[in-house]
């Protein structure tokens, strides 16, 4: 036994010793002490393991590894899944499920799958475009770099296929993500299975490879066996599906908008179809022995380079899809004829859905322009219906536009549908220049300046709209946001408030007593009311603020007083107002607006 191991086992039975001991007197152990003790305890634990076992650390190594690649396989932390799985206890809980089943198997959430799928979907791309080529501008020539790539191509597509038969589905209807292998391989096996086995398959090379040969005109047959294995390779076009299924499972994954998304596919898939269709017009001449009536022949395109033959067919083809013309020249053979007429009936199709769908699209990405132009519309017809004067009918429009800035939202059932704390983020940034303006709001409590924020009704007055109406009674008072206005008494302008005051107070503490000056707003103002009602639930949970509101009010009242005090009936209302506004609230002097 070496010298480590026996230092070990002595402060083994040291340690063991100290904690057998009674806690009392001189045998017990401090705070700092036993922390010290422990951690040198496991110092020499680790120590002794390494020296004992030396394959543990290595051995520990390996299961991290393991676990990081078992990981990958399962439910991703990604906030796209969390978002799938609504909680991350709910995506704890999946893990943690596909931890407990045995068998390997890949969570269809996965960051291997993931990457998996946005490999898939670069290669089927690639492929979908370099398979007409290959059919259509070398079908005389075998070309061993486009094999190379055909046959990398393929074993990805085939290995795709085996991970199908390992990776899980998710049922929509119930939410559910079956991670069962049999029910895998039934619903692989009865789904996509066939097709994507014949699209990558390698049926063409290996008719090439027994074809060949063996034929006493080697030339000629080993171009007709070309020709074979190159309309063969056409089943590589089914991976179209396929890629329409990924596209759809990652559309899925992010979110993407609907109407964003309908317009990308429509445009990637009508380029797809104009190179297809591009390649094919060339294909048929070629499969004809280019007639001398050919527009291959009739453009000098023969003899021309792959590059050249290639711009020209395209060009043919989008004239076709977007139905503006024939190309360079209209047919001149039956052939061209129908292959004309088939392609203009094609992109008469797909630029009918292109328009649909763009319309589509430009109506939800202005929906509130839209609704605001419906909206004024609707005013204008119904003025012309009622006959309202011009002048009036300017104003409303105006009023309109003031009012809602061309964007119509239905704001109150959208805050309504939001959670209360959110509803006051909400509230809080949209007025938070009110905020910084009001004295009421910037000095009073947070909590109830947060209360009163959810009663605030918005309200836009025009040059010349009279507010308040002295000698009315009062149920509401007014913020002003932007805009000013001027306090009249008997005709007379006594003040003038503008961005961040407030008028009409004393309406809110007192009931009975009437208004004794008028409001007229001097410019456009946008303006916030509070009615009684309003405030006074409010002012359930806030008493103190009925005093700061009188004295707030008292001060206006000295204000006005004082350019006032020639005229004694004014003053005289003011004295009455006052006495009665005191005894409900137990303030002092106050005058309403």
């Amino acid at each position: 036994m070496d010298a480590k191991t026996v230092n070990f086992e002595k402060k083994t039975g040291e340690r063991r010793s100290r904690l057998a001991e009674p806690i009392i007197g001189t045998n017990k152990v401090g705070p700092q002490e036993e922390d010290d003790s422990e951690e040198s305890d496991v110092n020499i634990a680790i120590e002794y393991s390494h020296q004992k076992f030396p394959d543990c650390r290595r051995r520990k190594s390996l299961l991290s590894s393991f676990r990081k690649k078992e990981t990958l396989f399962h439910a991703s932390d990604k906030q796209f899944v969390k978002k799938i799985f609504r909680s991350a206890k709910a995506l704890r809980d999946e893990q943690e499920r596909q931890q407990k089943i045995h068998h390997f198997v890949i969570h269809p959430f996965s960051n291997f799958r993931w990457y998996w799928d946005l490999l898939m979907v670069l290669l089927m791309s690639i492929t979908l475009l370099l398979v007409p080529l290959n059919i259509a501008f070398y079908s005389d020539q075998f070309v061993p770099w486009f094999a190379a790539v055909n046959c990398v191509f393929d074993a990805f597509f085939i290995f795709d296929i085996i991970l199908n038969f390992f990776t899980g589905f998710m049922v929509s209807s119930q939410d559910e993500v079956v991670l069962d292998r049999m029910r895998i391989i039934l619903h692989y096996s009865k789904g996509w299975f066939v097709i994507d086995l014949l699209s990558s398959f390698p049926l063409d090379y290996i008719y090439f490879f027994v074809h060949g040969e063996n034929t006493f005109d080697a030339t000629a047959k080993a171009f007709r066996v070309l020709r074979l294995a190159k309309v063969l390779s056409l089943l590589r076009l089914l991976r179209l599906t396929r890629l329409m299924r990924y596209v759809s499972r990652l559309e899925e994954i992010l979110n993407v908008e609907g109407a964003v998304i309908r317009i990308v596919h429509l445009v990637l898939i009508v380029l797809l179809i104009s190179h297809w269709n591009g390649c094919i017009q060339f294909l048929i001449p070629f499969y004809q022995g280019f007639p001398e009536d050919s527009w291959v022949m009739i453009n000098g395109l023969k003899d021309a380079s792959k590059w050249e033959q290639y711009s020209w067919s395209f060009f043919k083809s989008m004239c076709h899809m977007l139905s503006i013309g024939y190309g360079r020249f209209p047919p001149s053979n039956l052939t061209d004829l129908w292959t004309t007429t088939l392609s203009i009936m094609l992109g008469a199709t797909f630029y009918a859905l292109f328009i649909g769908n763009m319309s589509t699209l430009l109506l939800s990405v202005d929906a509130s322009g839209r609704l605001y132009n419906e909206k004024i519309n609707q005013v204008k017809e119904y003025m012309r219906y009622r006959r309202i004067p011009l002048k009036i009918q300017r104003r409303v429009l105006e009023y309109y536009d003031h009012r809602y800035q061309r964007k119509l939202f239905d704001e109150v059932t959208i805050l309504s549908e939001q959670s209360h704390p959110l509803r006051r983020a909400i509230l809080q940034y949209h007025l938070r220049s009110l905020l910084s303006k009001v004295d009421f709001f910037s000095k009073g409590d947070s909590e109830f300046v947060d209360d009163v924020l959810e009663k605030l009704h918005f309200e836009v007055y025009l040059k010349g709209d009279v507010i308040i109406k002295a000698g009315s009674r009062g149920d509401s008072m007014y913020f002003i946001e932007h805009g000013s206005v001027a306090i009249e008494v008997n005709g007379r302008v006594v003040n003038t408030l503008c961005d961040g005051d407030h008028f009409g107070e004393i309406s809110l503490l007192s009931e009975s007593e009437r208004r004794v000056a008028s409001v007229v707003a001097a410019t456009t103002c946008d303006t916030y009311c509070l009615s009684r009602e309003d405030f006074n639930h409010v002012l359930k949970d806030y008493p103190a603020m009925r005093q700061q509101m009188s004295e707030i009010a008292q001060k206006r009242l000295k204000s006005i007083s004082g350019n006032e005090s020639e005229d004694n009936t004014v003053a005289q209302e003011m004295k009455v107002q006052n006495s009665a506004l005191s005894k409900s609230t137990g303030s002092v002097e106050c005058i309403d607006l």
